[in-house]
């Protein structure tokens, strides 16, 4: 027999030999509540269709040499909003033993990257912009363009991953006033993709850096890896460093160092808005956030309790600026024309001191 039983008075319920009342508001409310459910239900559905939440992005990745699946590879997001002009990245997506991995897509313009040591980089491009068929690449080529309005769930797309490939690339160094051969500089090869400067993505597993030194002649060899913007750094104290694209096409490549000079030159830090002297603040050349090893040419000092910083060899690099850091205090940076600095001149630095909640 059910405990739970309804009397003829259609406000008391019985449950378990024991009776309830129920009045009006607790009736009204319970019905307001299944109203707001079906509600969210409906709304949660509709938003569904208008494409207003994550889609997944079925993807099975296999070698182009063999048709070999390729575990491990690392799937990188990235989406533009209206919050944000700049590209932002969600936690990466690794394929599975069968080389394959579900991505879930935003309903925002969203560029994957796909890395795997060994293979060239592979891109997929989801538009949520009104994208023509004939405007899409093929599914089986290393960039894929796709419509967020055809992602469902069902579709598995396949991707065909070239294997690297490495060319030997010889390098001579010389001098650009003379030509002669420069012994002993540091070749740094990199490759990236997408950022402007070599080094900035090695956090997504490119390959490693080349780092070797000229001979006697000026020369050695790096190697251009296919599918990466390769670019190549050469350095040398005394040297303003030179920096350049290459290619696989080229056998050979000659880099030109410019020789520098250098005028005498101290600083001091004072406080931006007392005009007081600060001490122990830290002046160093703003060195390019490239990852390479830091800029032989490069300096630090640090002010005394006066504010001045001992004299330092400042050479005509380009471009030339300088840093300041101190605990307390805004970071500083300050370009410097060279040719119009005097020998033994005293340049003074303005630091800002942070507020309470900074």
């Amino acid at each position: 027999m059910d405990n739970n039983v309804l009397s003829n008075n259609k406000n008391v319920f019985t449950k378990n030999g024991i009776k309830f009342q129920l009045n009006r508001f607790h009736i009204i409310f319970a019905c307001a509540q299944t109203k707001a459910a079906y509600l969210l239900a409906a709304a949660c559905i509709l938003l569904f269709q208008l494409g207003c939440f994550p889609r997944p992005l079925d993807l099975q990745l296999k070698d182009s040499t063999n048709s070999n699946p390729v575990a491990g590879v690392t799937i990188h997001r990235h989406s533009v909003t209206l919050l944000s002009l700049l590209a932002t990245d969600s936690n990466a997506v690794k394929s599975d033993a069968l080389g394959d991995a579900r991505i879930w897509v935003p309903p925002f313009n969203t560029k994957l990257t796909l890395l795997q040591p060994g293979f060239e980089p592979s891109t997929v491009d989801v538009f949520t912009s009104k994208t023509t068929t004939s405007m899409l690449a093929s599914d089986k080529s290393s960039i894929m363009m796709l419509r967020f309005d055809d992602l469902d769930g069902k579709a598995k797309r396949t991707m065909e991953m070239a294997q690297v490939k490495y060319v030997p690339i010889s390098v001579k160094v010389v001098d650009q006033s003379t030509g002669s051969p420069i012994e002993d500089a540091d070749v740094l090869a990199t490759t990236f993709l997408y950022l402007p400067m070599p080094g900035l993505e090695d956090r997504w597993g490119f390959p490693d850096l080349q780092n070797f030194r000229s001979d006697t002649d000026g020369r050695t060899g790096v190697k251009h890896v296919s599918g990466f913007r390769n670019v190549i750094t050469v350095r040398k104290p005394g040297y303003q460093e030179a920096r350049q694209d290459f290619l696989a096409s080229q056998s050979e490549l000659v880099l030109q160092l410019r020789r520098l000079q250098a005028k005498s030159i101290q600083f001091k830090t004072m406080n931006s808005e007392s005009k007081e002297v600060v001490g122990n603040v830290v002046v160093r050349l703003c060195e390019q956030r490239n990852g390479l090893p830091p800029d032989p040419n490069g300096f630090a000092v640090v002010s005394d309790a006066s504010g001045f910083t001992p004299p330092i060899p400042i050479q005509n690099l380009m471009p030339l600026s300088v840093e300041t850091e101190r605990a307390g205090y805004h970071r500083f940076t300050l370009g410097l024309d060279w040719r119009t600095l005097k020998d033994g001149e005293i340049i003074k630095v303005y630091v800002r001191k942070k507020g309470w909640f900074e």
